[in-house]
């Protein structure tokens, strides 16, 4: 017998979807700068006055730290936030991913749920023994764990968890637990951050948005607690989709209302000052992404020989200049969208769950399916969203071999889907104060026309900062080349991941077009010599944009050794 985790019913009084504006208003929202127009300007992400916290997973504390009897020597804190939100609590320790199927990790577990004060996990008859622990195969910026309580009196060994999904071992009648079953600790999702997940990710602001989601907006998980290099968050009994449930008719039309929902969040109310007006998050990351890049691969070429052909292959000096002209390209375009919106930016299959509870009467059927992982939420706009979410349809990260890259897996979203997929986001209605399903049947078709066209103009930058993301994500993956660890194989392949999503540019000008076919298997990756390098020439067709009176062509040509990448405007 398996039991699911222990969860409450879901209250039919609570806001299940947001609403264009919050009936409370939270206090004093942290302001956010305004951001730059340029690349090339200094653009800092922090809102003024947020204290950051440290994050990296250098120097781990040590075990003598971790208390489960007497007094703390620690004790948890607020999160020290002058936007007001001071009730998530927080403790100075950090813990590493790398020892989970070791038993101290059970015992540092323990001890920081205690100190958090996590419902039902202070009972002093909690021990190590008592946690049953799976880690989430798939989770690319952290190493996600499900902590659940293990009823039986023997432990249980930490094991993998493919998906979502987890379960608990069953109790033992001749040694029942020493608690009844109602007050068994519920699951939690516990996430220890990357080791450079730092650079990309401003933790403070995601852990203020996703408090302001959580109790302005009833969206989202609620934060137990932070600690140094992670969190600990409520679990949504539920599984995550599975990559090939993206293109299932009705999944894919509840994805698009409720990301329609989500774009209707108030920004201002998520202390963004500059509203629909701002800077679009993907600038201001592949802005300030380029030079940590620039870092990560300098370190890399130092480890000679074909990882040194690896670099130039990449020609990072050359994507920052396309993406300048890309950049300037899409600010002059008609077809950008109108200001921005409260952009997800990665709705990954794993990233969609479909909740086990029942859905409240009178409750819209698509509201089982909720999107978790807000660490790339920002403002953005829509365009990117959906063009983003379209390239997840091809992904796989649970492929045994093949888990970074998105070619062999499934196809882009044809002309049919991308349409339907529209029709479902456009009919969802929240310029009244509450949402409103209108028939897709009744949405105009140049509406659907001019968003496809939004999606397809954006789509490239999609790829362009996967890109960045795979090269700054790689850290570890690099001191282990330049160590020449025997015998390592990355969990996931970020840099090969990295090189992929360049490869893909091409294609993403023209969605309809076929994919490039360069992208290369780990076991022939990188090349030896730079002839192995082949240049990528995709043919782009024009397609008429019907606000211009000339056709427009965005080509990327991938080049060969020392000839330099354009961009063809035409």
């Amino acid at each position: 017998m398996v039991l699911t985790p222990d969860h409450r019913p879901l209250d039919a009084t609570a806001p299940l979807s947001p609403l264009l504006l919050a009936a409370h208003p939270p206090q004093s929202p942290a302001q956010i700068p305004s951001l730059s127009n340029s690349l090339h300007q200094s653009n800092p992400t922090a809102a003024p006055g947020l204290i950051r916290r440290k994050t990296s997973t250098g120097s781990f504390s040590k075990l003598s730290e971790f208390w489960l009897d007497g007094t703390p020597s620690t004790p948890s804190t607020p999160w020290e936030d002058p936007s007001g939100v001071a009730a998530v609590k927080h403790v100075d320790l950090s813990i590493d991913a790398g020892e989970w199927r070791h038993p101290v990790f059970k015992t540092k577990v323990l001890s920081i749920l205690r100190r958090l004060h996590v419902p039902l996990w202070t009972h002093p008859d909690l021990t190590p023994s008592r946690i049953h622990l799976q880690k989430v195969s798939g989770a690319l910026t952290n190493a996600v764990f499900f902590v659940s309580f293990n009823p039986r009196p023997t432990p249980t060994s930490p094991s993998m968890s493919p998906l979502l999904t987890p379960t608990m071992p069953a109790s033992d009648p001749d040694h029942p637990p020493p608690m009844n079953a109602d007050q068994f600790p519920p699951t939690l999702l516990l996430r220890v951050y990357g080791p450079s997940s730092g650079q990309l990710i401003n933790r403070d602001q995601e852990l203020r948005i996703l408090h302001q989601l959580s109790t302005t907006y009833g969206l989202g998980p609620r934060v137990y607690g932070t600690f140094l290099n992670g969190r600990v968050e409520q679990f949504f009994p539920s599984r995550a989709l599975h990559a090939e449930e993206l293109r299932v008719p009705e999944i894919a039309s509840s994805i698009a209302r409720r990301m329609r929902e989500l774009h209707s969040v108030d920004l201002n109310l998520l202390g963004y000052e500059a509203g629909k007006e701002g800077e679009p998050m993907v600038w201001r990351n592949i802005h300030e992404w380029i030079p940590m890049a620039e870092e990560t691969l300098t370190t890399l070429s130092q480890a000679g020989g074909k990882w040194e052909v690896w670099v130039e292959s990449f020609g990072l000096h050359r994507l920052r200049d396309e993406l300048e002209t890309y950049r300037r390209f899409v600010a002059e375009s008609a077809d950008k969208g109108k200001g921005l919106v409260f952009a997800h930016n990665d709705t990954q299959y794993g990233n969609l769950l479909l909740l086990d509870a029942e859905l409240p009467a009178g409750v819209p059927e698509h509201h089982k399916y909720i999107v978790i992982d807000f660490e790339y939420a920002a403002p953005n706009h829509r365009g990117y969203d959906i063009a983003n979410h379209f390239h997840e349809w091809r992904a796989n990260y649970h492929h045994e071999t093949l888990s970074w890259s998105l070619k062999p897996h499934f196809p882009y979203p044809t002309q049919e889907q991308r349409e339907a997929w529209y029709r479902a986001y456009l009919s969802v209605d929240l310029s009244h104060g509450e949402e409103i399903i209108h028939d897709t049947a009744s949405i105009k078709q140049d509406k659907v026309e001019r968003l496809d066209r939004e999606v397809r103009l954006w789509s490239p930058a999609c790829s362009a900062f996967w890109s960045l993301w795979g090269v700054v994500q790689a850290g570890e993956q690099i001191s282990n080349i330049i160590a020449g660890t025997e015998g390592y194989e990355p969990e996931f392949d970020y840099l090969v991941s990295g090189f992929c999503f360049l490869l893909l540019l091409p294609a993403d000008a023209h969605p309809s077009n076929t994919q490039p076919s360069a992208c290369p298997s780990s076991a022939s990756w990188p090349p030896t010599s730079a002839s192995s390098f082949k240049p990528l020439i995709v043919a782009v067709q024009p397609y008429r944009n019907p606000l211009h009176a000339q056709p427009q062509r965005l080509g990327l040509l991938r080049p060969q050794k020392k000839k330099s990448l354009v961009i063809v405007l035409s």
